[in-house]
């Protein structure tokens, strides 16, 4: 009845529809299991919440999409008492509702993200990688060095912090989609290195270093993670998968750890990955940090998890399919051993230059191509599915790829970026592709990586109605016709 008394004073819009909303709060079951002390200070939060409401053209659907949040944290006086204590606080939630309901899932599943509202440049600035990082030390600063499990929550509370800060600026206009997927991969290479590290103290405590050669030379094996796909790309999204592929550089007839508890170096570095893993995707109350693939390893599932990079290097010089260079051309190392990551580069270098099929390069790519198109294409009659049909950004991907694997062993500086943009670039400066070809492709490659990541953001899939992007999708078909002869 206070509500309602409140509501006929006001010039709010919807008041019949915000009643109803705070009538199914009241009657849920919830509010009845409530004690009266809860029950005081979820009205404290409402009363504030509304009069924010004011200039809403929708306020009963902003207070619907907050609702979820205040449910989760209606028995935690704490969050509640920082909304009612925090005016300011309070109206950046409402901002971030009337913005984004993906933004107000992310508070809801972890609401320890309240306390970034307190902060009044949430708004106005990005989060760059050094304070990143800093984020995350400050975080494991507070855990201790051999527990586990503290790290860990560290880590997560990091990563959720980081995807929330950057998609508040994401969302509010500060950041063009290059740059969120940059902060967004920074974020995942900070877990990686972090995940890496906890992984090989916990072993190394428990079995020792691992070490390989001969008897009279004696040295460290090195472990290295590579980020392949979107992480390798730097494009990620907030939802992507991680692909990864772990190496070691383990040799030699002595390759054992150093430990009382001594173990092979094999088993040591399969327990590594194993641990990454599972710290990566372990499932919480928040969710998994990442999914993660490692189908891009040599010999896909039927390979083993973790390679040597002896073994790597074979595979790729003689068994390797176009494919799987195309692949490696979106590769980097991302974590691991700073020596073995430097390692991982020259041979990524010398084998890209040296060891692609370009006999069968153009064939291979077309045939893998229409492969796609008729296997993973998600759009129906009407539908374009943007990364997937014709005229999409996996035409752009494999016209970069050709390009820039045709002519790698003469311009080695092609493949000095794993990203698109930047090997447009190169094709450009090398005079391969003329600059307004490229101009073009770069445009459309970026407006369509929008428009994804938009329809992620908001759980749409990625097919937009058939007449989107029509001159621009018959553009880049007439690009690949040209190029490939179809």
């Amino acid at each position: 009845s206070e509500f309602v008394a409140y509501l006929e004073e006001t010039d709010l819009e919807q008041t019949d529809e915000i009643l109803a909303v705070l009538k199914d709060v009241r009657d849920g079951p919830l509010y009845q299991r409530m004690d009266e002390l809860s029950r005081q200070r979820l009205s404290a939060t409402m009363y504030r919440i509304l009069p924010l409401l004011d200039n809403d053209q929708r306020p009963a659907e902003t207070l619907s999409r907050v609702l979820p949040l205040i449910r989760a944290i209606c028995r935690r006086s704490a969050y509640l008492a920082l909304l009612n204590e925090n005016p300011e606080a309070l109206a950046r939630l409402l901002a971030l509702a009337r913005q984004s309901e993906f933004l107000i899932r992310l508070v809801t599943s972890y609401p320890l993200l309240l306390d970034e509202l307190l902060d009044p440049r949430i708004f106005e600035t990005p989060p760059s990688r050094r304070e990143l990082e800093n984020a995350l030390q400050r975080g494991a600063d507070l855990a201790s060095a051999t527990d586990v499990e503290q790290r860990l929550e560290a880590l997560r509370q990091f990563q959720r912090t980081a995807m929330f800060r950057i998609a508040v600026a994401d969302q509010f206009g500060h950041l063009p989609v290059m740059k969120v997927s940059d902060r967004l991969t920074d974020t995942a290479e900070i877990v990686l290195q972090f995940a890496f590290d906890t992984a090989w103290t916990e072993l190394e405590t428990r079995h020792g270093r691992p070490m390989c050669g001969d008897e009279s030379s004696l040295s460290e094996a090195g472990f290295v993670v590579i980020g392949y796909g979107k992480l390798g790309g730097y494009e990620l999204g907030y939802g992507s998968d991680l692909d990864l592929v772990f190496l070691h550089d383990s040799h030699g007839t002595n390759q054992e750890t150093d430990g009382e508890s001594a173990t092979s170096n094999e088993r040591f570095f399969m327990r590594l990955a194993q641990r990454m893993i599972h710290f990566l995707g372990m499932q919480t109350s928040s969710g998994r940090l990442y999914e993660i693939d490692t189908r891009l390893r040599p010999s896909g599932d039927s390979g083993f998890m973790v390679t040597s990079m002896d073994a790597f290097r074979r595979y790729q010089h003689k068994e390797a399919w176009v494919w799987e260079h195309q692949a490696l051309l979106r590769s980097r190392s991302v974590a691991g051993s700073a020596k073995l990551r430097e390692q991982f580069e020259a041979e990524r270098r010398e084998i890209l230059t040296s060891h692609v099929n370009r006999t069968d390069l153009k064939s291979e790519i077309v045939r893998m191509r229409q492969r796609m198109r008729k296997e993973l294409s998600e759009s129906r009659d009407g539908q374009f599915d943007i990364k997937q049909d014709r005229g999409g950004l996996a035409d752009i991907e494999f016209l970069v790829d050709y390009w820039v694997l045709q002519n790698a062993s003469q311009r080695p500086e092609l493949i000095a970026y794993p990203d698109n943009v930047r090997q447009l670039e190169e094709l450009e400066h090398a005079k391969l592709v003329s600059a307004d070809l490229c101009a073009k492709l770069t445009s459309i490659y970026l407006e369509l990586r929008e428009c994804s990541h938009n329809l992620a953001l908001n759980d749409a899939g990625r097919t937009v109605e058939d007449p989107r992007f029509e001159a621009e999708r018959a553009w880049v078909k007439s690009v690949w016709d040209d190029v490939f002869a179809e």
